[in-house]
C-alpha cells in the first residue's frame, strides 16, 4: 500500500493562529497489518539533513508530533523489523505548513534475523551528544546501522549474535572504533567518541553523455550499508568538491535521487563500483552520466520509496523502449540486495549477461527462462531494474548504454 499524503486544514480563529504544523500516522506490519508499538521514529529536517526530534509509537502504533514549517523526512527503527527507508534507499521529504496536518502511515517488513541482538549507546564529542551520525556495526563484511537522534542516542536492532566493530560516520569528525559482543535477544550498551577535524576531500567532474546537463547530487556512502554519510554530499552540474571527509573507504554515488539520470552502467559493470579511499588529502572521482531507462510496471512512484503492492508471484515487468538498444537485461533483487533473477554476471574475467531480451520486446514475465534462484514470496519486497545493451566491437561484443533508476521498480507481493 502506498503511503498516503493527506493535508487537512485546521479551523483556527484569527487571534489564535497556530505557529506549527503536525505530522502523524500509524505504523503497521506490512503482512498482518497489525499496529507496531514501540517503533522508534527520528524526524529529520531534510534541507540540512539533521535530526530535530525523536519519538516512539504508542500501543496502537500511532504517532503525532508538532513541527515548525519546513521540509522533513522520517527514519523508522524497530526490533524484529527492517528499517524504513530500506538500506540503500533515500528517504522522501514532505512539507509541513502552518496550521496543517500531514498524515504519513508506514508499513514495516519483518527482519529475516530472528531473536537478533541490539547495540545501543550515545555518540559523544567533548561530553556532548552529536546528532545525525551514521553509526555502523560491521561483521563478516556486512553492515548494520542507525542514525543518532537529536541527543546523540542510537539503537541498532536485529543483529545476529557475534563480535562487531562499531564506528560513527559524519562530516567533520573522526570516530574511534569499538569492539562489541552481541548476544541474541539482548541489548548491549556502547558509546562512541568523536574528534573534530576530519580534513579529507573528494573532488571531480560530472560529464553528461547523450543527454543535457542538469543539477545532480553527489554523495559518499558507507560501502557496506550503502547509506549516505551525513554531510558528505553536494549538488552540481559540472565540477564538485566534498570537504571535511573522515579517513576511510566510501562508495561514491552520483545522481542517486530519481532525476532521469544514471551513472554510465557500462563503466560500473566492467570496472566495479566507484570506491574512493580517503586519508588526509584530496581524492579525485569523476562521473559520466546518461539518461535513465524508464520502468513502467510494477513500480513505486518517483516521489516515494514505498513499494507498490501487486497480486500474484509471477508479475510481468514492462519498460519503455530505449533508443539505440540492441537488447535488454532485466534484474530482480530481494530486499537485501541479493539478485534472484537475471542481471549481469561479474564473476568471470569478462561480464556476461544472464539473459538477452530482444530490442523489439519491452516486457517479460518473472522467471520466463526458468533460471530464477527462488520464487517470489507473498509479503516480501523486491526491486527490479532494466539494463539497456548495445552491440559494439569491444571484447565483450556489447556495452551497456543505460539502466533504470536505483530507487524505482520497488514492489511487494500481496498475501
Amino acid at each position: 500500500m502506498l503511503a498516503l499524503l493527506l493535508v487537512a486544514a485546521w479551523g483556527c480563529k484569527k487571534d489564535d493562529e497556530p505557529a506549527v504544523g503536525v505530522v502523524s500516522g500509524v505504523i503497521t506490519d506490512a503482512v498482518s497489518n497489525a499496529a507496531l508499538a514501540n517503533t522508534r521514529i527520528i524526524v529529520f529536517e531534510s534541507n540540512a539533513n539533521v535530526p530535530v526530534k525523536s519519538l516512539t509509537t504508542g500501543a496502537d502504533g500511532a504517532y503525532r508530533t508538532e513541527l515548525l514549517p519546513g521540509s522533513y523526512y522520517l527514519r523508522l527503527y524497530r526490533q524484529g523489523y527492517e528499517q524504513v527507508p530500506p538500506k540503500g534507499m533515500s528517504p522522501m521529504p514532505f512539507t509541513v505548513s502552518v496550521g496543517s496536518e500531514v498524515i504519513k502511515p508506514y508499513e514495516m517488513n519483518q527482519s529475516e534475523v530472528l531473536n537478533g541482538g541490539t547495540i545501543s549507546g550515545k555518540v559523544l564529542e567533548g561530553g556532548k551528544g552529536v546528532a545525525g551520525v551514521l553509526v555502523v556495526a560491521d561483521r563478516e563484511n556486512k553492515g548494520y546501522s542507525a542514525v543518532s537522534d537529536a541527543e546523540g542516542n542510537f539503537f541498532i536492532y536485529n543483529l545476529p549474535a557475534g563480535s562487531y566493530g562499531l564506528k560513527g560516520w559524519v562530516a567533520g569528525y573522526s570516530s574511534e572504533e569499538q569492539s562489541v559482543a552481541v548476544i541474541s535477544a539482548a541489548e548491549t550498551a556502547q558509546n562512541l567518541q568523536l574528534t573534530r577535524g576530519a580534513a579529507g576531500s573528494v573532488t571531480g567532474t560530472i560529464t553528461f553523455l547523450a543527454t543535457n546537463a542538469v543539477e545532480v547530487d553527489v554523495t559518499l556512502t558507507h560501502p557496506l550499508t550503502q547509506e549516505p554519510v551525513p554531510g558528505l554530499l553536494t549538488s552540481t552540474t559540472a565540477a564538485y568538491t566534498i570537504a571535511n571527509v573522515p579517513a576511510g573507504t566510501y562508495l561514491a554515488r552520483a545522481t542517486y535521487r530519481n532525476d532521469d539520470r544514471v551513472v554510465d552502467p557500462d563503466w560500473i559493470v566492467k570496472n566495479g563500483e566507484p570506491m574512493v579511499l580517503v586519508s588526509s588529502g584530496a581524492v579525485t572521482r569523476n562521473f559520466s552520466l546518461t539518461g535513465a531507462a524508464k520502468v513502467v510496471n510494477p513500480t513505486n512512484l518517483a516521489t516515494t520509496t514505498e513499494p507498490i503492492e501487486i497480486g500474484g508471484t509471477t508479475p510481468t515487468f514492462s519498460w519503455q523502449a530505449y533508443p539505440s538498444a540492441s537488447d535488454y537485461v532485466v534484474e530482480v533483487s530481494d530486499a537485501n540486495g541479493n539478485v534472484i533473477w537475471g542481471g549481469i554476471d561479474r564473476s568471470g574475467v569478462l561480464p556476461a549477461k544472464r539473459m538477452v531480451i530482444a530490442s523489439s520486446q519491452t516486457s517479460i514475465q518473472y522467471n520466463a527462462d526458468g533460471k530464477a534462484t527462488r520464487p517470489l514470496e507473498p509479503g516480501k519486497v523486491y526491486r527490479w531494474r532494466v539494463f539497456v545493451s548495445k552491440n559494439d566491437t569491444s571484447t565483450t561484443g556489447w556495452r551497456l548504454i543505460s539502466v533504470s533508476e536505483d530507487q524505482m521498480g520497488l514492489f511487494r507481493i500481496a498475501n
